[in-house]
């Protein structure tokens, strides 16, 4: 069986995250992703829940939040 990638729309014009790989590690979660914004490839980062546990945020070296999406957004993802 394939990697399971969850597809997210990230703005109203068409552009897209990509999500893949959850992974557990100690409590923290991170996960790989990538959008349509620029050509880097995948990237493993660690995701954070917000808004009392309803979103997970993607963040920047700084803090600064990059993506904001659903926690139902992970449901379909394998737990590695």
């Amino acid at each position: 069986m394939g990697i399971k990638i969850a597809c997210i729309p990230a703005d109203n014009s068409g552009n897209k995250l990509w999500l893949k790989e959850l992974r557990i590690n100690e409590k923290r979660l991170y996960l790989k992703y990538r959008t349509t914004y620029n050509d880097i490839p995948f990237t493993e980062t660690e995701i954070f829940p917000v808004d009392g546990g309803n979103n997970f945020a993607i963040t920047g070296t700084d803090g600064t939040v990059l993506y904001r999406f659903s926690i139902n957004w992970l449901k379909g993802l394998e737990i590695s």
